[in-house]
């Protein structure tokens, strides 16, 4: 087999509808560095700029184009505008990137800084095996399900808390992407499944959070703190600071 190239597309066109700020949340910081550089830098570590594609916002060009000023190592990662949904950003980065059949691409939420480089590679190793990887932990709060006024447990054990980055090969997530968008489309590993593919599930890490709502700032500033910490005193965890 002839040599597998790797991609990632990140996602930074969001407008923040259920942060609830002015500024979207990707540009917001934790400890005094942008999220969306922060996720950058982990990918960066691991991928050459020009495997990678940035998503944004056409109306967040100008904060963009500041906060390359700011940290000039990210100026040569290629930007992609994102569509009106999900489906529409990750597909305008597809059509970008010219990869073969046994490439491998992976999606990735620009507001997840917190990846570990295991799972980073984690899930493109189970791709490269599999087709494609879906990164995940177990729950660990009982979850219910509400129908019509009545609701009822679920099975625990049997829940899965789906991450990024999801991995596909080349092939099978350009193939999905030829399905007409559906609100069901929740996220690419959805799409893929609706386009005839069988899931596969890798262990996550559980610090890679979305930050999602005002509060996870918080949150995640002391996940950040933790992680530093954590790196300074073992080596047995891969994590840097931006």
């Amino acid at each position: 087999m002839s040599y597998i190239k790797k991609y990632v597309i990140i996602l930074a066109g969001g407008v923040g509808s259920r942060y609830g700020a002015v500024l979207s949340k990707q540009f917001h910081k934790i400890n005094g560095c942008p999220i969306i550089v922060k996720t950058l830098c982990k990918f960066l570590k691991l991928f050459p700029p020009p495997s990678l594609r940035l998503v944004i916002n056409p109306d967040h060009h100008l904060e963009w184009l500041q906060i390359k000023s700011e940290y000039p190592f990210i100026a040569d990662i290629p930007t992609v505008y994102g569509g009106a949904q999900r489906y529409h950003s990750v597909k305008n980065a597809l059509e970008t990137i010219d990869s073969k059949k046994h490439d491998l691409i992976g999606v990735h939420d620009g507001v997840r800084p917190f990846v570990s480089y295991e799972t980073i590679s984690n899930t493109f190793q189970t791709a490269e095996r599999l087709g494609n990887a879906v990164p995940y932990f177990d729950a660990v709060n009982t979850i219910r399900i509400e129908k019509g006024i009545a609701n009822e447990a679920l099975n625990r054990a049997e829940i899965k808390i789906v991450q990024n980055p999801q991995v596909f090969r080349s092939d099978i997530i350009k193939d999905a992407y030829k399905l007409p968008y559906s609100p069901v489309f929740l996220d690419d590993a959805t799409i893929v499944e609706e386009a005839g593919y069988t899931i596969q599930l890798c262990h996550g890490n559980y610090e890679n959070i979305k930050i999602t709502h005002p509060q996870d700032i918080y949150i995640g500033q002391g996940l950040d703190n933790f992680l530093i910490d954590l790196e300074a005193t073992s080596n047995g965890y891969l994590y840097s600071n931006a």
